[in-house]
């Protein structure tokens, strides 16, 4: 049975305001009852999704004012200045939320009691960039909409559909914590209100705002998972999941599919030391302008979140890369993306040409995001460098990327043209029921946390000292096989990547020699 207090909520969520405004003082702060009395009503995953959902589907022309709706979104830009409000209008109602004084209660400046002027957040929020059709709520494939944000230059992906909204946070509780690319749920009564920047405070034209009445943060995996899951222990799922990597998005080459998937759910372990995603370079792609390797199809279907970053001349040199303030307006830029994405850096459609001054800053900051996991933001007087956690793949035409280095470079075995889809239909899918195991299997390695106890450890040193033994007496034979720290590094990196996709929380040696053998099999297709 539908509890009264929810129908109400969603019908008519301005009158519970004032309503609870009206309700004896229990001693809180009003913006901190007000999120606590909502998030208690929406307590239940039930009730959640009761809410109408703001996205590509339902934008916010196609509802009334004064909706209750909630924005599953990426917070954009947190540098706007915060408003002021009257937080009692005249009548001893609540002000705030876009609610406005009681017909014929005008008040003049020399009225205004000064006291109840309160402070409330403003934040930009967007589509979460690159989320996949299939880890929304409504589920169903994504289509066209005429739908679009009024300030596409704070949306990452360029010419890319989606919403943008201006958002009100009366609550410093949930405000305080929020930081550029965070992911959030705020739930909120919508209205339309203009969107001012300090030097132009009367110029803008009215852009959705939410008022939000309460916020709930969202896991990188947007859907979520386990780790371990003990019915995914069963290596099967995981081996039919390489072998559809595979022979959907690599022609049938299972070493290169292993390695992507790898790649795929790895993550920032560590700052100091660097422990830090294992990006990859996929070479031997033919060059193509305007062909979608079948890899990023298949890829679209297993993360949540997945963004093409492609490298053509015209992206290089005229588009940003990182965000940069402009008139007091955070624009944003390529790499402004949600900890938890999947960036594929497309070089295939890079054609012969000069790349200008600016290009070469975008490639060198695409290079520093990789190897260092931080994007800058740029001010009129200032530079900031802000952490990120994504891996990025490389898929590049050549033999090797020209432009970038990165931990992991194998060669694909098949020839370009059998790795581009004809269309979006090339892509053969297992039963929903054998995709939605793939999808748990990655999400729950993606937050895996794998340990190495002492036992393992040893081996695994003493292991190393004896192959750098060998390959010393190789080289004085003249023979190669040199083995450096850096192997090491990146062996202990695949290590701990494949006992996350076996679900298991610790590496063996039994691990461990997998990753050896998988690591010699990449280094002998590279000669």
């Amino acid at each position: 049975m539908v509890s009264s207090l929810l129908v109400d909520a969603l019908a008519r969520p301005s009158d519970l305001l004032i309503e609870l405004s009206r309700a004896p003082d229990d001693g809180q702060e009003f913006p901190t009852r007000v999120a606590s009395y909502f998030d208690g009503i929406f307590s239940s995953q039930d009730a959640f999704n009761e809410i109408t959902v703001l996205d590509l589907h339902t934008p916010p022309e196609s509802l009334k004012s004064r909706s209750l709706v909630r924005f599953d979104c990426m917070i954009q830009d947190t540098s706007c200045s915060p408003e002021v409000y009257l937080s009692k209008h005249s009548n001893g109602d609540c002000g705030g939320w876009g609610l406005t004084e009681p017909d014929g209660a005008i008040s003049s400046d020399s009225s205004v009691d000064y006291t109840l002027l309160k402070e409330c957040s403003v934040v930009w929020a967007v589509s979460i960039p690159g989320k996949n059709h299939w880890c929304s709520d409504a589920g169903g494939a994504s289509r066209d909409t005429s739908a679009s944000s009024l300030l596409p230059h704070k949306y990452p992906l360029h010419s890319t559909p989606h919403l943008g909204v201006q958002v009100k946070i009366y609550d410093p509780a949930q405000s305080e914590p929020l930081r550029a690319t965070d992911l959030y749920s705020f739930i909120g009564i919508l209205g339309t209100e203009p969107w001012s920047t300090s030097l132009e405070p009367t110029s803008s034209a009215p852009v959705p705002t939410i008022h939000v009445v309460f916020s709930r943060r969202i896991a990188p995996t947007i859907v979520p998972r386990l780790f371990p899951d003990p019915s995914l222990q069963d290596s099967t799922i995981r081996e039919q999941l390489i072998s559809w990597i595979a022979q959907e998005g690599l022609s049938g080459d299972q070493l290169a599919a292993e390695l992507v998937l790898l790649s795929i759910i790895s993550k920032v372990q560590s700052r100091v030391p660097p422990i830090l995603p294992l990006s990859l370079a996929l070479t031997g792609y033919g060059p193509s302008l305007s062909r979608t390797p079948k890899l990023v199809l298949v890829l679209s279907e297993l993360v949540p979140m997945l963004s093409v970053l492609p490298l053509s001349l015209e992206v290089l040199n005229s588009t940003p890369f990182i965000p940069e303030s402009k008139e007091e307006d955070l624009h944003s830029g390529w790499l402004q993306l949600p900890k938890g994405s999947l960036c594929v850096v497309s070089e295939i459609s890079l054609e012969e040409g000069h790349i200008s001054e600016k290009g070469v800053l975008n490639l060198r900051t695409v290079q520093d995001a990789m190897a260092y996991q931080t994007v800058d933001y740029v001010f009129p007087f200032s530079r900031f460098s802000f952490e990120t956690d994504m891996p990025f793949l490389v898929l590049s035409s050549g033999k090797s990327s020209p432009f970038f280095k990165v931990p992991v470079q194998a060669q694909t075995e098949e020839n370009g043209e059998g790795l581009y889809a004809a269309d979006d239909h090339s892509i053969r899918f297992p039963s929903p029921e054998l995709l939605s195991e793939f999808r748990k299997l990655i999400g729950g390695a993606k937050i895996a946390s794998v340990t190495l106890d002492g036992t393992t450890a040893n081996f695994i040193q003493d292991d190393f000292v004896k192959e750098r033994q060998t390959a010393s007496s190789n080289k004085n034979a003249g023979k190669t096989g040199v083995v450096t720290s850096d192997d090491l590094i990146t062996r202990m990196m695949v290590a701990k990547l494949l006992a996350a996709t076996l679900h298991q929380p610790e590496v063996t040696t039994e691990v461990w020699e997998r990753a050896k053998a998988l690591d010699a099999q990449r280094k002998a297709r590279l000669l």
